[in-house]
């Protein structure tokens, strides 16, 4: 039996110096009926010369550039989806690394009649958690439900391979910075899943990098919840009135930082209304009293706990 055609997207902009290693962990799965798509969103660095020299040697690599969307993560996914030839699609980000013999793996999985794929994460860091699992929520192999994908149980970083004919027209919302939970959430909903507890990618992770950009995007950021909320919220509101509570709290954080109190409070307002019990968002309340300033050494010091969990 010939094995179904895998595309892989690798969103780029700028990472020349990361793509090298990431498109040869990808290389060197040795699939035997492969597709990489990089899509680039116009890097000025050598990112072009780079794939191009690599597409001399593996014709099964393309090479397009992000002209049709708005310039960010989620338009050059976009872009890169649009462009895929294959029956299996996954998005690998473009610093990251593909741990050996992983994608047939987790196409051996899908052919047993899965419609999406999961794997674990091992996290590349400078932090204290460096080299732990970046997934969370599930502890061994298993079929996985939507209402606990939904409901936040299972969260942080996980890699996917999914049938292209899930994802039908569905695409990445381009006004949000990151929230691509947003479409995973509805390419999911009543599929079968299956999470394989390995490792199949190495997650590079910046800290610093990552919350200045969502504390300098706050006003953006909050569009993620928001969004989650218009969609997701009345299925929240049904299994886990608790979780929607932490979304309109996140929303709220990200209202203060942006300086826009008054949707602030009456995002906090609700999430203490639909959770009582829910203590983080009292805690949330008195964070709306301090100087702006203050706020991103409270988040330096939860990412430095968190690590070391």
């Amino acid at each position: 039996m010939d094995k179904p055609k895998v595309s892989i997207i690798v969103p780029t902009y700028n990472r020349e110096r990361y793509l090298k290693e990431c498109l040869k962990s990808i290389i060197n799965q040795n699939y035997p009926n492969l597709e990489i798509v990089v899509t680039d969103d116009n890097s000025t660095d050598n990112t072009e010369n780079v794939v191009k020299e690599y597409i001399k040697k593996y014709p099964f690599i393309k090479y397009v550039k992000n002209s049709k969307y708005p310039k960010g993560p989620n338009g050059n996914k976009n872009n890169g989806l649009d462009n895929v030839t294959g029956d299996i699609i996954g998005i690998f980000d473009d610093d990251d690394i593909l741990v050996e013999n992983s994608l047939n793996m987790m196409v051996s999985k899908l052919l047993e009649g899965y419609d999406m794929v999961m794997g674990n994460c091992k996290i590349l860091s400078n932090r204290g958690d460096n080299g732990m699992f970046a997934g969370k929520g599930l502890s061994k192999s298993q079929e996985v439900n939507w209402i606990d994908y939904l409901c936040g149980k299972i969260s942080g970083e996980y890699w996917s391979i999914f049938k292209k004919e899930i994802l039908g027209n569905r695409r990445f919302d381009t006004d949000l910075y990151g929230g691509e939970g947003t479409l995973w959430r509805g390419i999911m909903k009543g599929k079968k899943i299956y999470y394989i507890h390995k490792a199949v990618r190495i997650y590079r992770i910046n800290d610093n990098s990552v919350m200045q950009n969502t504390i300098k995007k706050a006003d953006i950021v909050i569009k993620n919840y928001e969004r989650d909320i218009e969609y997701y919220g009345d299925d929240m509101k049904k299994y886990c009135p608790c979780y929607l509570a932490t979304i309109y709290k996140g929303a709220s954080y990200f209202a203060k930082l942006a300086s826009n109190y008054k949707k602030g409070f009456k995002y906090l307002f609700k999430s203490i209304k639909l959770c009582p019990k829910y203590t983080t968002s009292y805690v949330m309340l008195i964070v709306m009293f301090l100087p702006k300033n203050f706020i991103p050494y409270l988040t330096k010091f939860r990412v430095f706990l968190k690590g070391y969990k």
